[in-house]
């Protein structure tokens, strides 16, 4: 994602403006529903005793369902996944009915990262094909080996027939006047690995033609005698008397609808960042790493009801509950953040470094800073900056290097050394300084300082007594660990030690901080064919997952080795899962 906007900023602006009325959008490349702003969440300050969302509700009587209707397949949620799976399974010559909470005219998408490897589309600009073995294993290094690794080669093996099946009514055309891939630099490189971690270059910018592809998806369901139920929202799931899942019970605007899917029922109805008490109950990581008495704030996400409805008949969680954003700390992660999660030297509270900075890609390199000490972070660098940038892994918070124009960040740097104590901060605007130190925040980002010593930067980062001295010797034994060549505190690769030794030298940061959660991204224990897994670890019949509504993809971090592959696994799963129902 650019440096000038990120995911935590843009869901802090979204909050001032109201709530969201999109059915399924994603920023910077991640699959972002609707915020959800009352119903299943409890009013901020309340509380809420975690594990309630577990008890099943009343079942809903046959007398009291208003229309019954007859499918193939039902696919639940019509976000990336389920779009997809309609879809695919659609294309099977069979019918599939889609139910959708949001009404049709709100229901829209929008994307701007779509990361993958091996379309015909990225090979037509010149990027290499990518061995699916070397990436499947990335991801299982990425994940420890959590994730399902059938699942996640299925993805390796799909994930670019998938880019190219979504947009297979695009033209040429259109493809060349709209279409762009990041970080794109003719001749390479188009991979870099750091810590044994692997990226690439893959992801795939298409402009304005994602809404109208997936809305696609519904028409071609229709052609085929299916059709979509909007404005319904899903209920529970039906079964027979062998436990067997025959369909779903949704409500709409005239009342209960009964769908039987005489070949199963697909959930895709996203996450459940916006149910606090599921939040509370399931995300035990994040939740041992705040504070005593500090809630797990939620935001741009679904509200659980997929999952729950699964779990009421006896589906199995996946144990790795992971989220985007939100488990990770590092200096900034705001619009006015200069340079992203850069490999750059990053300082604790105390003045401190403490970890690898370029440890394999943003998110893990980021885990670190939960377990510092309360305080801000920064981020520190000279006027070399362009070399440090260029050298950088592709990924989530990365500078897109490829057009050479570093033009707004110098005015930056400059409009920060202008700044002197006020850095780049306009000191007309008043004091917006979110920590005691004088760090000013605009907007809820970061002011950059800029000066020629150390010292006076350390003072204009608000550092003082023990952690200012602190401050100047992490710096200058850095800058002793660069010259040697070897990183013998923390093992950073060499080809990212960049020494402050260029003045001025710049800083930035921000008081550490849970982000904001986008979205879940664990759910429903799966297996590689996306069917829901029962106690017994064997599927449910009748019963599969997609999309953030699944679990064993991501392990207990969101992760990926290129941006904006949490839209295209939601695509291909989707459009796999869609297949294989049809397919029974």
């Amino acid at each position: 994602m650019s440096t000038n906007m990120n995911r935590r900023s843009f869901l802090a602006g979204a909050a001032a403006v109201g709530a969201a009325t999109v059915a399924s959008t994603a920023f910077a490349g991640e699959a972002m529903p609707p915020m959800m702003m009352g119903g299943a969440d409890a009013p901020a300050g309340e509380p809420v005793e975690p594990g309630t969302w577990r008890i099943p509700p009343e079942p809903i009587a046959d007398d009291q369902i208003a229309t019954v209707i007859d499918a193939d397949v039902l696919v639940i949620g019509l976000g990336h996944a389920g779009s997809c799976a309609l879809r695919a399974a659609a294309e099977q010559g069979i019918v599939a009915y889609g139910m959708e909470s949001m009404a049709e005219e709100n229901w829209m998408y929008t994307g701007f990262q779509m990361g993958h490897i091996n379309s015909e589309y990225l090979k037509s600009m010149g990027v290499p094909e990518v061995d699916v073995i070397e990436f499947m294993n990335d991801w299982q290094l990425r994940s420890n080996n959590r994730s399902n690794p059938g699942l996640i080669m299925k993805y390796a093996k799909n994930c670019g027939p998938t880019f190219d099946w979504i947009f297979d009514n695009v033209s040429q055309e259109d493809k060349d006047a709209s279409f762009s891939v990041m970080n794109l630099v003719e001749g390479g490189p188009f991979v870099r690995n750091f810590s044994g971690i692997k990226s690439w270059v893959g992801t795939a910018m298409a402009g304005n033609f994602l809404t109208p592809c997936l809305q696609r998806c519904k028409d071609i369901a229709i052609e085929n005698g299916g059709g979509v139920l909007f404005e319904t929202k899903a209920k529970q799931l039906v079964t027979d008397e062998t436990g067997a899942v025959v369909g779903a019970i949704g409500e709409g605007p005239d009342g209960y609808v009964k769908v039987n899917a005489s070949k199963g029922v697909i959930i895709s109805t996203g996450g459940f960042g916006s149910n606090q008490d599921m939040r509370e109950d399931l995300l035990y990581e994040i939740r041992e790493s705040l504070s005593e008495g500090e809630a797990i704030a939620g935001f741009m996400d679904r509200d659980g009801s997929g999952i729950a409805m699964g779990y009421w008949i006896g589906a199995r969680l996946d144990p790795c509950m992971g989220t985007m954003d939100g488990a990770y700390w590092y200096p900034c992660d705001a619009p006015t953040d200069p340079i992203g999660a850069t490999a750059a030297l990053w300082l604790n509270a105390e003045g401190k470094r403490y970890s690898n900075e370029g440890f394999g890609s943003t998110e893990l390199m980021a885990m670190p800073g939960a377990k510092q000490p309360t305080g801000m972070t920064v981020s520190l660098f000279d006027a070399n900056i362009e070399a440090l940038l260029k050298a950088q892994p592709y990924g989530h918070m990365s500078y897109n290097v490829a057009s050479g124009d570093f033009s707004a960040l110098h005015a930056t740097m400059d409009k920060a050394y202008a700044g002197g104590p006020n850095g780049s901060a306009d000191p007309d605007a008043g004091d917006n300084s979110v920590i005691a130190g004088g760090n000013k925040a605009m907007g809820g980002g970061a002011t950059l300082y800029a000066t020629d010593d150390f010292e006076t930067l350390g003072t204009y980062l608000g550092y003082e007594g023990e952690a200012l001295e602190n401050f100047v010797a992490s710096i200058e034994h850095y800058n002793e660990l660069c010259a040697a060549g070897a990183d013998t505190d923390f093992g950073k690769d060499a080809s990212l030690l960049f020494p402050l030794s260029t003045p001025p030298y710049y800083g930035f940061g921000a008081p550490k901080a849970l982000g904001v959660l986008m979205v879940t991204v664990g759910g429903l224990l799966i297996d590689e064919n996306g069917a829901v897994l029962g106690d017994d670890y064997r599927p449910i019949p009748g019963l599969f997952a997609a999309g953030n509504a699944s679990g064993g993809r991501f392990g207990w971090q969101y992760f990926t080795s290129i941006a904006g592959q949490s839209l295209t696994m939601a695509h291909t799963l989707g459009r796999l899962t869609g297949q294989y129902v049809a397919s029974l």
